[in-house]
């Protein structure tokens, strides 16, 4: 019976997943982590069992013992008398590996490439060159190590084409947003999003300029500084502009509410109050002022009705947004 791990491309480099350390090194016995090992070594060979006892010196009975642990780890074997390619991969290393579609496989377990690496993937694809060479034009600078092995991540572990990483890159300098690290968490959020294409790739960038637009229009309604927004604010100020089409006014008076009911700005607060008025149709100032004096009236009447404490709306204003806080 003859073994292979076909690695396609990378078949030539010596590369094992950090998942054998972190994970095996105290639960794989020697023999196990040194087959494992030595798979990896000889991805792309036929090897039969004969040769690796030879090999490893170690029995026949330990070698299949072995090969039987990794598969009950998730590790997948082919097995094949003749030709036929025999492959073994993790639990995250599956698919075909090929230049261009190179995704869950050993390349997403490690963190940072060396340039030799790198080098030899430019040297080996022409559109791994392209992509470095338009990246540098992009960014207007020379890539770092520490920057091509990301943008090596975001298209052999990622998924993302070519392209579509340079779209990305254009997206980022014109927001302003050319570090790398910003660029890989776009890019790992478009990998699980299955942007895979230019057409998708536009959708998402009209997307993030109308939030990144819709945090600007925040910022200058309540008056504060700049900041990078949380994802739950990104998520909640597109929503009250771009979905509720709220306008500055309502904005700005359901922050002051807010205010004057905590002492400062809490988003989850806020948010609650301009839920209320989008479930109850209030879409202008003169609305919300309305039915705000309303909810004053029905309290004081209730109140001399049960001949309760005197009103506050502030907390009147908070057991009303109870019911949305959980929401």
């Amino acid at each position: 019976m003859n073994y292979k791990l076909d690695l396609g491309k990378l078949n030539n480099i010596f590369i094992a997943p950090t998942e054998l350390i972190d994970k095996y090194l105290n639960k794989a016995t020697f023999e196990q982590l040194k087959l494992a090992l030595y798979f990896f070594r000889h991805s792309g060979i036929y090897l039969t069992i004969d040769k690796i006892s030879d090999d490893l010196k170690i029995s026949k009975n330990i070698i299949e013992s072995g090969i039987s642990f990794w598969k009950k780890e998730g590790f997948n074997f082919e097995v094949s008398d003749k030709s036929q390619n025999v492959a073994i991969f993790s639990n995250e290393l599956k698919n075909s590996v090929n230049e261009s579609t190179i995704k869950n496989t050993f390349v997403k377990t490690t963190q940072k490439l060396d340039r030799a690496y790198i080098f030899k993937r430019m040297q080996s694809s022409d559109d791994i060159k392209l992509l470095m060479q338009e990246a540098e034009a992009i960014l207007s600078r020379p890539l770092s190590c520490n920057d091509q092995s990301t943008l090596l991540k975001l298209h052999d572990s990622d998924g993302l084409p070519i392209d579509v990483i340079l779209m990305l890159l254009q997206y980022s300098v014109g927001a302003g947003k050319i570090g790398i690290k910003y660029i890989e968490k776009v890019g790992e959020v478009w990998g699980k999003e299955n942007v895979d294409t230019i057409e998708k790739a536009e959708k998402k960038i009209i997307l993030l300029n109308k939030t990144n637009l819709s945090w600007k229009r925040f910022e200058n309604i309540i008056e504060i500084s700049h900041r990078a927004p949380t994802k739950k604010e990104e998520e909640a100020v597109y929503r009250w502009f771009e979905e509720w089409y709220f306008d500055d006014d309502l904005i700005k008076e359901a922050y002051d509410r807010c205010v004057d009911a905590n002492g400062k700005y809490i988003l989850k607060y806020m948010d609650s109050i301009i839920k209320r008025w989008h479930n109850e149709n209030i879409t202008t100032l003169g609305q919300a002022m309305l039915e705000l004096q309303n909810r004053k009236n029905a309290k004081r009447f209730n109140n001399q009705q049960t001949s309760s404490p005197s009103y506050n709306i502030d907390e009147y204003e908070k057991y009303n947004i109870f019911d949305y806080l959980e929401q």
